[in-house]
């Protein structure tokens, strides 16, 4: 009799998947992407979000509670297969902004894109902008967490427009079947 095992998905095989199908979507239509008249002025928009965003999250001292929490308290938020909150689109978006991908996890047991000082790509699922853990939410006064909001708010429903685009784009150019370009999650 054979007993059937329940196999646990590999994280890191998932999201070198999707990063190989976001290498080959930038070969293939990066250019035309990064060209695009409608999403050109969205890119530049989104990079100014961005760093408004980080500015006001340094400003909030989260980047060193991020820090302190995950390299010295060895605890943090960003623990593997969170690296599956990326869809290939946001991947195939940090190429178009001119982000390399680590080849092979950095730091044991964290999201693949976390090297030792910090998160390796610019454009990140709202999972990752957006959450702040109970410890750290304490240690922000309500006008900060408001500020901090409302920056990244602005940074995320860009993300969202832009990774909108880019799929209808990329559907007109290849066709109505590239469902998979959303999948998120820890499975296969």
């Amino acid at each position: 009799m054979r007993i059937l095992r329940l196999q646990r998905p590999d994280p890191t095989r998932l999201i070198e998947e999707k990063i190989s199908v976001a290498r080959e979507l930038y070969e293939l239509w990066g250019q035309d992407l990064k060209e695009d008249e409608e999403l050109k002025p969205m890119l530049a928009r989104y990079l100014q979000a961005v760093n408004r965003s980080n500015q006001a999250m340094e400003e909030a001292g989260t980047f060193d509670e991020c820090y302190r929490c995950s390299v010295i308290d060895q605890k943090g938020c960003c623990k593997i297969g969170l690296e599956n909150e990326c869809t290939v689109l946001i991947l195939l978006l940090n190429r178009m902004l001119g982000v390399e991908f680590p080849e092979e996890r950095e730091v044991p047991g964290r999201c693949f894109f976390v090297g030792p000082r910090g998160c390796k790509i610019l454009a990140r699922p709202m999972l990752c902008r957006d959450y702040f853990c109970i410890r750290h939410h304490q240690r922000l006064t309500e006008a900060q967490m408001a500020h901090i909001t409302q920056v990244l708010n602005d940074e995320l429903v860009l993300l969202h427009q832009i990774t909108s685009l880019m799929r209808r784009r990329l559907e007109a150019w290849t066709g109505d079947f590239l469902l998979e370009l959303d999948l998120t999650g820890y499975g296969v």
